[in-house]
């Protein structure tokens, strides 16, 4: 090639063949990038809000307690361990697995094999009735039985007023 050549314009000039380099790494790594990282929908892309399924729990709660003789003005107080887990289906082939990528609709989503929830830690329940023995004790199985948790992590008391 001559002297005003394509490649002449660089001959003397490391940067410019650096940011050349560079600009050719950033677009490998967008493409790259964009196959193996899941795509979620909308609708899995909003996670579960911890808040909000707390306070779920603890009105199914509430109205269960209330349910029992003897029962009545229930509040109750529960803590949750960990947080929502997503499982997706990967494309085990030896080396790395990749994300199972289906087209709807033209869209591409990643498979959601299993939502995995918070589990509960400890409930405590104070509520009118909740001072008597025999309450206190039907009040923890039913919880224990109902929820999976040890009745060592559940507290119930009488309510004060």
């Amino acid at each position: 090639m001559n002297e005003n050549g394509f490649f002449s314009y660089f001959k003397n000039s490391p940067k410019k063949w650096l940011m050349i380099g560079l600009g050719v790494v950033g677009v490998l790594l967008l493409v790259l990038g964009s196959r193996t990282a899941p795509k979620t929908s909308e609708s899995e892309s909003v996670d579960v809000d911890m808040t909000e399924y707390a306070r779920s729990l603890e009105s199914r709660i509430v109205e269960l307690c209330e349910q029992v003789k003897g029962v009545s003005d229930v509040s109750v107080l529960l803590t949750l361990d960990g947080g929502t887990e997503r499982v997706y289906a990967e494309d085990g082939d030896g080396g790395g697995s990749r994300y199972v990528i289906v087209s709807v609709g033209g869209e591409e989503r990643t498979v959601l094999v299993r939502e995995i929830y918070a589990s509960v830690r400890g409930i405590a329940v104070v509520c009118r009735g909740g001072g008597d023995a025999a309450t206190k004790r039907t009040l923890t199985e039913l919880l224990s039985c109902a929820l999976g948790v040890p009745v060592s992590k559940i507290s119930v008391a009488g309510a004060g007023k």
